[in-house]
């Protein structure tokens, strides 16, 4: 935590204006953060999550299970898998389409595809009733132990946890060579947007595995971009929010079965792109 606000310190110096960095740029003719760029980036992330706690409401149950641990599913490096036409969306992917609306700020839309999996075996403790026909589960609860086996309750958003959001980034350009042709920035950005996860939820041998809109996050983020001979751009941030679904499909067959949950998220993302001038001769 101390290393993360030393770092996000860091950045709001260099954003300030009339520092020495913009002092020194101030005869450099390019910018890759000027007014009327346009930039598209493609990359991926691994991504963490804190504990939640997860409530369920349905026909013959109601319950909550405390502090639910879970993780995120990168697929494993395969160049074929991350590079076909038909499976570079399978990994856990970060989109990102934008326009630098002035000199050092842009606005983009942006879709990071996480991966969400509940630990399973875990133990938890379990509140509430459930009473489903010939379920050895059957009963009432109050915060008893129990164990998180796959015949009792699988729970991801694998297809994915997909937080779709919008962002204002602000950048300090921090060094330009003399032709352009390598440039180093770096960069705050706020966000908001929703959440529509595809989730793979199976209680007690029935669930759901669909798209459905479930509910909102809000994040912040900060980086470093390297940009190569004017369009080309490297970036690396870290991202991190407040993810909170309060209507989360569980079951195809039954609309009004639901599940909610809320929670903090990090991510480690590297994207790779180009940058477009729109209103420049340059």
């Amino acid at each position: 935590m101390k290393t993360g606000l030393r770092i996000l310190i860091l950045f709001s110096i260099c954003l300030r204006p009339g520092s020495s960095a913009s002092q020194e740029l101030g005869s450099e003719k390019f910018s890759p953060t000027e007014k009327g760029n346009l930039f598209i980036y493609w990359g991926y992330n691994r991504s963490a999550y804190t504990k939640s706690d997860i409530s369920f409401n349905g026909s013959g149950y109601g319950f909550e299970l405390e502090d639910i641990a879970a993780k995120d599913r990168q697929t494993p490096f395969n160049f074929k898998k991350y590079i076909g036409i038909t499976t570079f969306t399978i990994p856990q992917y970060n989109f990102t389409f934008g326009y630098y609306i002035k000199d050092g700020l842009s606005i983009s839309y942006n879709t990071d595809h996480m991966k969400y999996v509940m630990v399973q075996n875990q133990i938890s403790k379990i509140t509430g009733f459930i009473y489903k026909e010939k379920s050895r589960y059957n009963g009432i609860y109050t915060k008893e132990e129990i164990v998180l086996s796959p015949e009792f309750l699988q729970f991801e958003h694998t297809d994915g946890l997909n937080y779709l959001n919008i962002e204002l980034t602000q950048y300090k350009d921090l060094w330009v060579s003399k032709k352009g042709v390598l440039a180093a920035s770096g960069y705050l950005g706020i966000a908001s947007g929703i959440l529509l996860p595809r989730s793979q939820v199976l209680f007690l041998g029935e669930g759901s595995d669909k798209f459905h809109l479930a509910g909102y996050g809000i994040s912040a983020d900060a980086g470093v971009k390297v940009t190569l001979l004017k369009r080309i751009v490297l970036q690396y941030k870290f991202k991190g929010g407040y993810i909170n679904m309060p209507d989360i499909v569980i079951n195809g067959s039954r609309n009004y079965d639901r599940a909610k949950q809320s929670f903090w998220f990090v991510e480690g993302i590297f994207t790779v792109g180009a940058s477009f001038p729109i209103n420049s001769t340059d």
